[in-house]
Order: C-alpha cells, then structure tokens, then sequence
C-alpha cells in the first residue's frame, strides 16, 4: 500500500461556554481514577462485578466505581448516594428524560423507551403485544435548558461493541471524554441494545425465582452463573488438552440447552428470537424518531404560544435551515466500535437515507461475521504480540520483565520459557487473605495476553508485570480475593450479567454452525493457520459458542457473505460513511474496514498507524481533527483509492507502550522524558487527556471480560470489589 501522506486535520473551533477552567494539570504516575500503569494484580476465585461487552470477548462485568474513589468499594450494607436503580424509572412510548446516576456527574438524564419486541407486531395493533424497554443515559452539551429545543437536531448515539456492550454503562463513564475530545456542544447518548444490561427483558438463561429463603432470584441466577463460569476455568483454552476442545463443545451445548428451555417457556414473546442486530437497527431508528419528537413537541408548543406569528423571512428561513442538505435533522449520528460496527453497517444498508453522521471505529468483516465461525479476523494478532518484545527491551528497565542489555529476542526467549514450564505444571498461589490454594495455569496467562493486545499502551506493561512476578515466585504476595460468603446476600449491581452474546451472535449467523468434534478440530486448525491465539478466539460466544444453536430468530439475518448471488452496488447513503481501523488490529483487521469502505458509495477510511482495537486504543490528534472535521462540518478525508496499491488516509499514534501519556506529571510545557505532549497547546494537551482516558476506560472494558467470562484468577485492580449489596439478607441460611 501506498497511503496518501495525511497532514493532521485541524482541530476545528467549537463553541465555547464561559466557565472558566483550570490550567490543564496532567495525570500523575499513579493516577486514582484511569487504568494507567499497574503495579499488582488481583487474583479471585469469586468476585462480584456490573457489566459491559466487547466484540470477541463474552460478559464483560463491570460494575460500579465511584470516580476518583481509588480501588476502594462501596460500603456493603447499601447503595451510594446518587446512584440510580433503572427499575425506578417509567417506561414509555416517548423519551421521558429523567436526573440520573449523580454519583458519575450532575448533569446525566435516563430514559427508558418502549418499542415492539416485534416489528411485525407494532405497539398500535395491541396492548398485549410484547414489547422491549431500551435503557438510555444522555449527557447533554453546555448550555442546555429546560426546553427541549435547546438540544442539537441529532445526538451522538454510541455502541462499545460485543455483540452484547452496555452502552448506557459506556456513556457513564466516557460521555464527558467524549465530548471534550469531539465538542462540549455534543449531546451524547449511550443505550444498551435489546436483550442487554439493563434494558428488558433480557437475555438471560440463567433467571430464576425468588428462592424460599428471601433471596432474590436475580441473586440466586447471578450465584447460578458464577458457578457455572468458575467450574469451567479448569478446562483451559481449546488446545490446552487433548479434551479440552470436547469439553468446551459440550459446556456450550448446554449452555444452549439451558437458554432453549428458556426460550420455550416464554413463547412468542420470547427476546431470544427477537435479538438479533436488524432489530436492534430498528431501535436505532426507533430512538431517532423519538429524539426528534420529544424535540419537536418543545417547538410546536412554543409556536402556539407566540404573540406575533411569524413573517414570510422567518418561515423561509426555517424552512431552509430544517431542509439544508447537510442537517441531520431525523437521521442518525453515531460512533460505533467493534461489533458496534457491524449494528452500525446494518442500519446505513437497511435505512441508508437516515444516515446522517456514521463512525465505524476497528471494523468487523460482515461477509465473515455470519458464517459459521469469524476465522480471519485474528490475521493481525501474532504480529501485535511480537511488537510486546520490541517495546519491552527498548523500554529497559521501566519493562519489568526486561533485563540489563535485553534485546527482543531475549525478552522472547524469557517469555518461552516461562510458558513452557506454566504448560507443564501450574503455578500454586496462596493468597494471604484467604485460606484456599489458587491454580494459576498456561492458559490464564494467555487469555490475559490476548486481553492485553487490544490496548498494549495499557495492557503491555501489565502483562510485564505480571510475567516477572510468575518469574519470581512472587504471585502469591500481591494478591487479594473477595470472600465468596459476599454472595449469601441479596446484591445490588449496576447491571445483571446476561446471555446477549451467545444469543444475539448466534442469531445473526445466516450459516449455521452444527458440527461434530472432528469437524470442529479441523475448523480449529485453519483457524491455527491465521494466528497462535487461535485456541483463545474459538472459542468466544459467536464462535465455538453457538455450536448446536436452535432458537431460530423470527427475522432473517443480514444478507452478509462471499456468495456472488448477494453481492451489490455500492450502498447510497444520505451521507457518507466514515471508517476507522488501526494498522495492526488483533480481531478486526485492516482489511476487514477495506472491504467495508467499499460497500458504500462515497465511504472514506482513516488508517491510524498503532496496535490495538480500534483507534481509541491510542491518542492521535490526526485521528481526532477527523473525527471532529466529519461530525462538525461534514468534511472526510481524501477519497480513498483501491485500484493498483491503493491509497487512503493515514495518522500517526502519539504514544506506545512505557511512553504514554501515563508516563507524565507536571504541567503542559514542561520539558519530560517522552515528548508525547511537547509543543501541544493547553487546549490540544485537554483534548488528548481526555482521549487517554477514554481509552482507559476502553482497555477495562476489554480487560475485565478475561476474567469474568473465562473465570480465570489473573485479575487487574478496578474490578475487584466493584459490587454492593443492601440489608436484606446477610448469610446464605434460612431465617
């Protein structure tokens, strides 16, 4: 490839309010809210923790921390002032903004929306038809008032990914990053998709009753999962035995069994036929017009109230400022990463003259993700990992797992051996505050190394830390676990853990997976052909996860695939696309945001030269004066060219592994080590702090589904102790 040479596009000028605001103060070694660099681990056998998703990656639990509160939980016995219970707000047919989650910001609104379970079977036919309430958090931009009209025509919508990411969780914890890297005039909209966190009902196979002992069923479904998940850690990753594929096989068969009871027992109005990503698009447009309603009923009743109509100039002006043809008045304006790619590639095909402002950020191949198995999308995966013994031998000695005068190759060979002898016999941990044995094997740490190669910048100088201590025999004296007694109560989380992977993944395949254990080796080993991670990625929900699946959605999948009969001219959109891939991702290739660039007619890409998922993975003023030029003024990048070695935009990533932003302190100008923000202005320095904490809020997204999902020991701070649990029931006995 010969890229096009990208200057960085200008950070465009935003409106401005008049609080005035702090010289910008940068991020200490040792921030107390952020991922940044860690200096221990934490290793649990049971640990109680909220949720979001991330694609390739099942339940990613992620629960409640208050900001700046440090890695310390809240108080067992009752929930934290400012939080907020999502069974407390009224669902309705039109948005209903209510004050939210106060203990995360002043300003957040919620809502709940209720839309058909079944678009065939709409709300206006029959009371009795089911219906979904789709979770929303709202953090509106400055100068915002009490009426309605004073919010922009099209909010940003977001989605973090999974399938099955909890976008309200997201706006929670990103929104005001977000809108200080892209404008404070933005208002932002996270929403958890159907059959997700806290929208309902849910996915969930594992719901139960109240048991008779005053538990609450949620709890005894939630100790139900644990269970299930941890029994489960022993089997290892797909190679790690000469059984483990058979075993994992069966443990997602029944899984699937468990869910086909489920949907049986509900019937019609089951939500596991009815989640696949279609109709999660026609929720989308569904809140559009809900958005555009609420906004609209402000106008219409301000007219009625004005005292002089309006002149003939008024009128024309109006009219001409609604029907401008870059306004995004009633369409869609959205950020939508991983998987959150494919949601936001099946809306611009199913409702391409609603697109008003699209991003899709790291992109999934759609010809591939209906297939039986997404076999291609770890091409990139090897390499990121190599880079891991480039960075750390040029780091020295602030790579804790490098040694005086270490080369790359050195710092590989470590590595080999380390995993060779963890292969052979696992390593015992005894954590302090606890009297149990721990088991630490081969296949931990690799799910943790693959975690760690969606956001190296975060995740590498982890998993050097991680390795030196296992070196060392050290594992054992920087550990904490929870009491797993912290179940025998009823528990209040932020989101209940849920199914939405496996079922929305499995229901979007338009190729059904069915095959018998050697079919399923074979498939393994042409998976092997792409990447040696290829025992960690099949096995995730959407791949190994939904062999044997037979809960038939009501509507067919996306006509993705390879097959010549389906193929199209490129998709029309009302505006176009704009697509964002890192050079080198672990799970949605560079190759993949090509193809899909070429799906749709006058789509334009930006190549961030970085590893890691997505370009959040990395800060790039380039990447951000792009994404601002395309959502502010409708500017893309210079067409792209795919004929001959083709040729597109491209930004270069300001930070690496050990040389982040982490690595500062002090204030902007200040001459430090790295450079990463020498010669930036206040106002750029903020903008890239900002960035770098949104992608720290990505790499724990990422990082906690490690543990959760595979039920692994290795477990990095922040999702420890992330639960609390109200007064109810305090031992597991009965009254």
């Amino acid at each position: 490839m010969s890229p096009l040479e990208s200057a960085m596009s200008p950070l465009l000028n935003e409106k401005q309010d008049n609080t005035p605001r702090p010289e910008v103060q940068l991020r200490s070694r040792n921030p107390n809210w952020g991922w940044g660099r860690l200096s221990a681990v934490f290793l649990a056998v049971v640990s109680g923790i909220g949720i979001v998703s991330h694609f390739g990656h099942g339940r990613i639990h992620y629960g409640y921390r208050p900001p700046g509160s440090g890695h310390q939980a809240p108080s067992p016995s009752e929930a934290p002032e400012g939080w907020t219970e999502w069974s407390d707000i009224t669902p309705s047919e039109k948005l209903t903004w209510q004050p939210c989650f106060a203990i995360y910001g002043d300003d957040f609104q919620c809502a709940r929306l209720t839309v058909p379970m079944d678009y065939h079977r709409p709300l206006n036919e029959s009371a009795d038809n089911p219906k979904v309430h789709i979770a929303l958090v709202l953090k509106p931009g400055i100068k915002r008032t009490d009426d309605p009209s004073s919010y922009s025509d099209s909010p940003l919508l977001l989605n973090p990914g999974g399938p099955g990411g909890s976008g309200a969780n997201f706006a929670l914890t990103t929104a005001p990053m977000i809108q200080i890297a892209v404008g404070r005039d933005r208002d932002v909209i996270g929403f958890d998709p159907r059959g997700v966190g806290a929208t309902t009902p849910k996915a969930d196979c594992f719901a139960v009753p109240d048991d008779p002992f005053g538990i609450a069923g949620r709890n005894v479904a939630y100790l139900n999962r644990i269970g299930w998940l941890t029994s489960g850690h022993d089997v290892g990753i797909v190679n790690s035995s000469n059984v483990a594929l058979s075993k994992l096989n069966a443990r997602s068969k029944a899984l699937s069994k468990l869910c086909k009871r489920v949907d049986e027992t509900e019937g019609d109005s089951s939500i596991l036929r009815y989640s696949n990503t279609p109709n999660v698009a026609r929720d989308m447009l569904s809140i559009v017009h809900a958005w555009d309603e609420w906004r609209s009923a402000s106008e219409v009743r301000r007219a009625k109230c004005m005292q002089k109509p309006e002149s003939e100039d008024e009128r024309r002006r109006a009219d001409t400022k609604i029907a401008a043809k870059d306004s995004t008045r009633g369409k869609l304006v959205y950020w939508g990463f991983s998987y959150g790619t494919l949601l936001g590639a099946t809306f611009a095909s199913m409702f391409p003259d609603k697109v008003g402002r699209v991003i899709l950020d790291g992109v999934v191949d759609a010809d591939h993700y209906v297939g039986p198995v997404l076999d291609n999308a770890i091409m990139d995966t090897d390499a990121i990992w190599e880079k891991f013994f480039i960075y750390c031998a040029d780091a020295g000695p602030q790579c804790q797992f490098s040694q005086l005068g270490d080369k790359p190759e050195d710092v590989k060979r470590r590595f080999e051996d380390i995993m060779s002898w963890l292969e052979k016999e696992p390593a015992i941990v005894l954590p302090p505050q606890m009297n149990l044995p721990i088991l630490v094997t081969a296949s931990d740490y690799k799910m943790m190394i693959f975690s760690s190669l969606y956001a190296p910048i975060n995740g590498f100088p982890t998993v050097a830390i991680l390795l030196k201590a296992l070196a060392d025999g050290q594992l054992d004296k920087i550990t904490t676990v929870s009491s797993p007694t912290i179940f025998c109560q009823n528990l209040t989380l932020p989101q209940w853990p849920d199914d939405a992977q496996k079922v929305i993944g499995c229901s979007d395949k338009r190729y059904k997976l069915n095959d018998d254990l050697e079919s399923l080796q074979k498939r393994f080993e042409e998976m092997a052909n792409f990447s040696s991670f290829a025992d960690v990625w099949m096995n995730v929900g959407f791949n190994l996860g939904c062999n044997g699946w037979d809960i038939e959605t009501k509507d067919p999948p996306m006509r993705w695939d390879d097959n010549p009969a389906h193929k199209q001219e490129p998709i029309e959109t009302d505006f176009p696309v704009l697509f964002l891939s890192n050079n080198l991702d672990p799970v949605t290739p560079l190759r993949s945001a090509l193809k899909m660039a070429r799906k749709f007619a006058g789509a334009s890409i930006v190549e961030q030269k970085a590893e890691g998922h997505c370009t959040v993975s990395c800060t790039s003023l380039c990447t951000i004066g792009h994404i601002r030029a395309y959502l502010d003024q409708g500017v893309l990048p210079p067409a792209p060219r795919f004929e001959d070695e083709g040729g597109w935009a491209t930004c270069q990533c300001e930070e690496r592994p050990w040389k982040s932003l982490h690595e500062w302190s002090g204030r902007v100008g200040t001459e430090t080590e790295n450079g990463v923000l020498r010669g930036k202005t206040a106002e750029e320095a903020e903008i890239m702090m900002a960035y770098g904490g949104l992608r720290d809020r990505f790499a724990e997204f990422t990082t906690a589904q490690q543990h959760f999902e595979y039920r692994g020991p290795i477990q990095v701070p922040r999702f420890g102790s992330a639960m609390f649990t109200s007064v109810e029931r305090s031992t597991c006995g009965k009254s």
